[in-house]
């Protein structure tokens, strides 16, 4: 038995009914099969099956948090081909994005699947020429083939196929351009090489559309439509609205429509059988997951920030729940004061006295003093200790809010703390640069050298065939794997290409991968070659760590935020809400090296968090009140 299927959102609705509507005509034999991806919809036709997303892919509220609409209907592809290909009797599935048309039986895609299990149509069958959009770059980093359209049989290498493009799309079905991510698209451009054999349908007859029509004839015939003479098959009417029937596609500016040529009367009667079958109704439907239970919707970034967590396994909530917006509440720099009270202790003696009590024993009283002054921490990290603690040493660190310096070391032994430290810090990211990231992170939040050694410790090793005469480490040689440019740019086959490598590092290469040159160890510091490499780089870009503390004052005062007249004009200021050190007029400043008295002029439950936040700053001072 063979099935067709296409993946929507309710507000696609008329679109899928349309499609649907044409297969019955072209394709009579096949199951029909729509997968919804965020709540039922209701055919008119009995004969089309409807299918839950939800029952297909593991996970999948935590995925509809992540992804937005496009990206999520992308990545239910991968398990609803595998699941639907796995029923009994089905032979082989194709696949069809909702706005297409098939206008004849798709003979061309039966005779791809009896001499390969997989069928596929490019993107391009020529070049196009000039800038207008797309252009050959535009589908260069959209994938060389377009999944509007897929058809495999129903074996086992195509289920390991989409085994391992399921996993793929788990957490990189984005568009992420910068990353080479084009949603489920991209990852098929290596798909020939993992199946035994793949059709590749190159008539302009099947998946017609914008980014290939330029160069092409459509006419109209008493028989039908055709292309280059030849009959139409399926037209995919990407980007099309029918509110404007004389626009082609949102996404393009290449072609423009005549009014009565052949390619607008195929746009008019595609605009009525979407108004026909629903489509003004239809288009109202919000997105089902656009927003958290408050109302609130959920922005790029936010979800970016969802997919980071759940990459590192992190629980915030089952999908867009209220638990995930009281997770995502925590921002860096962003934080909410609302104090429990804190752990009782010396908070108003001595700077020297009151870090001896703070590292003495295996309490967590810096971690405490902190998390009784913020509501956030307190709601996002309630049964997440470890999670706190990765907080802390990431964003809270480099906001200097807090220093793992004031823990004692056996509160840290976990092994994920780094790692999660390092994606609080950096966000989204592959786990080889997440591991640069976590030792530029050591460095910039000044972690002690029992918590950072062990991991500076592999990255510092010097690689032997790169190091001959060179300070060559493990460290630069995974910055330069990690990127495909670099690589180009520097192949490291000579002496010559390795110390321009070099000159890249120190001119900004490490600063990009979030690494200060100070961060380096003495072996490569102090080398010759490195030397002579700083010598002929133009500029050095300027330092990521914090400013070192300078000088002495007299009075420190601590405020919540800072106000016009709330020191006197020889005192410092702690705007303890924006973690900054400001002079009496607002103007930002180093923080001090050491204060002859501190005064707290905020809540006093919030004395024990600002401070921790002094001590992280290296500030010292000898009386408090």
């Amino acid at each position: 038995m063979d099935i067709t299927f296409t993946i929507v959102s309710r507000n696609y609705a008329a679109q899928a009914a349309s499609l649907m509507e044409s297969l019955a005509v072209a394709e009579p034999r096949a199951a029909r099969i729509v997968v919804t991806t965020d709540g039922p919809i209701t055919f008119s036709d009995p004969a089309i099956r409807v299918v839950d997303a939800a029952t297909l892919v593991p996970d999948y509220g935590v995925m509809c948090a992540y992804y937005d609409a496009l990206e999520l209907n992308t990545a239910v592809k991968p398990h609803a081909f595998r699941a639907l290909l796995a029923e009994e009797g089905v032979t082989s599935g194709a696949y069809l994005d909702p706005d297409i048309w098939v206008y004849r039986p798709l003979d061309e895609v039966r005779e791809g699947l009896a001499r390969a299990p997989l069928v596929l149509t490019p993107h391009m069958t020529r070049p196009l020429v000039g800038d207008a959009n797309p252009n050959d770059h535009v589908i260069l980093t959209s994938g060389a083939y377009n999944l509007g359209f897929m058809a495999a049989r129903a074996e086992p290498q195509v289920d390991a196929l989409l085994a391992w493009w399921a996993e793929k799309c788990r957490f990189d079905c984005r568009v992420d351009p910068a990353a080479g991510l084009f949603t489920d698209q991209k990852w098929m451009d290596l798909a020939p090489g993992l199946v035994s054999d793949f059709a590749l349908l190159r008539t302009p007859t099947l998946n017609l559309a914008y980014w290939n029509l330029p160069g092409r004839e459509l006419t109209r015939t008493p028989e039908g439509w055709l292309v280059d003479g030849l009959p139409l098959g399926f037209f995919h009417f990407s980007g099309f609205d029918p509110a404007h029937p004389g626009l082609l596609s949102k996404h393009q500016d290449r072609m423009a429509v005549t009014a009565g040529s052949p390619l607008a009367e195929l746009l008019a009667d595609y605009a009525r059988a979407l108004m026909r079958n629903g489509h003004e109704q239809a288009a109202q439907v919000p997105y089902g997951h656009c927003a958290f239970p408050s109302g609130q919707v959920a922005t790029s970034a936010q979800r970016r920030r969802l997919l980071a967590a759940a990459r590192m396994g992190e629980d915030f909530g089952g999908g867009l729940t209220a638990e995930a917006e009281t997770w995502l509440a925590v921002e860096p720099g962003k934080g909410v004061r609302e104090t429990i009270p804190p752990p009782e202790g010396p908070w108003l003696a001595p700077s020297g006295e009151l870090a001896a009590w703070l590292m003495a024993g295996p309490a967590t009283r810096a971690i405490d003093a902190l998390r009784a002054g913020r509501k956030d921490l307190r709601d996002r990290f309630a049964s997440d200790p470890e999670g706190l603690k990765a907080w802390l040493l990431g964003p809270e660190s480099l906001d200097g809010r807090f220093s793992a310096r004031l823990v004692p070391f056996e509160a840290l032994q976990h092994p994920d703390l780094p790692l999660r430290a390092a994606r609080y810090a950096a966000g989204e990211a592959t786990q080889a640069r997440l591991r640069l990231a976590a030792y530029g992170l050591a460095d910039r939040a000044g972690w002690p050298e029992t918590l950072a050694a062990p991991l500076r410790r592999r990255f510092d090793t010097p690689v032997p065939e790169l190091a001959r005469g060179l300070p060559f480490t493990r460290l630069f040689l995974e910055i330069w794997e990690s990127r495909g440019d670099l690589q180009k740019l520097f192949p490291l086959l000579g002496l010559r290409q390795r110390f321009a490598f070099l000159r890249w590092l120190i001119g900004g290469g490490l600063a990009e991968a979030g690494i200060d040159l100070a961060a380096l160890p003495p072996a490569v510091d102090s080398h010759p070659t490195w030397e002579l490499a700083r010598l002929t780089v133009r500029r050095e870009p300027p330092p990521l760590a914090r400013p070192a503390a300078t000088g002495r004052i007299g009075q420190l005062v601590v405020v919540e935020a800072w106000s016009e007249g709330c020191a006197a004009r020889d005192a410092l200021v702690f705007d303890a809400g924006a973690g900054r050190f400001r002079t009496p007029g607002g103007a930002p400043v180093a923080p001090p090296v050491l204060a002859e008295r501190v005064v707290y002029k905020v809540q006093p439950d919030l004395v024990a968090g600002d401070a921790v936040a002094l001590l992280s700053n290296g500030v010292t001072w000898r009386a408090a009140s």
